[in-house]
């Protein structure tokens, strides 16, 4: 008989090893499953923090973007205004020019030629040379 109790206990402790062993096993395969679930988580985070980021990325470019725009617009409009003001400067200091040499030449003032009519003409031979032609006329 005690060959029977000492199977029987024996059947015992495996069984509560087996059982054991289940319980661990289940809690080794829940943990792994939080772990994973987890690791999930913290994956799908970080993707939408970056996308966030590149989309802030993108915003602050298109800024910048738009406002270099500007900025050589503005660039653009003033150089036009500052070439305008050269261009009239130099025309009067032509005309100041002109009307010096007339006056050291004993030709007349400034303003004495305003009877004279201009016009010219140009045109264009057959080899593509442009040709001008001014004439001055006087008003009768």
């Amino acid at each position: 008989m005690a060959s029977h109790e000492q199977s029987y206990r024996a059947g015992e402790s495996h069984g509560r090893a087996e059982e054991k062993t289940g319980r661990v096993t289940g809690n080794m395969k829940e943990k792994a499953r939080e772990v994973k679930d987890k690791t999930c988580e913290t994956a799908q985070q970080a993707k939408e923090k970056a996308g966030q980021k590149a989309q802030e990325a993108r915003e602050k470019t298109a800024e910048t973007t738009e406002t270099a725009k500007q900025k050589t617009q503005e660039g653009k409009e003033s150089s036009k205004g500052v070439m305008q003001q050269t261009g009239e400067k130099v025309m009067k200091m032509a005309e100041s020019a002109k009307d010096t040499v007339k006056q050291s030449l004993g030709m007349g003032g400034p303003g004495e030629d305003e009877d004279i009519y201009t016009r010219k003409d140009e045109t264009e031979d057959p080899a593509g040379y442009k040709n001008t032609t001014t004439y001055k006329e006087t008003k009768y």
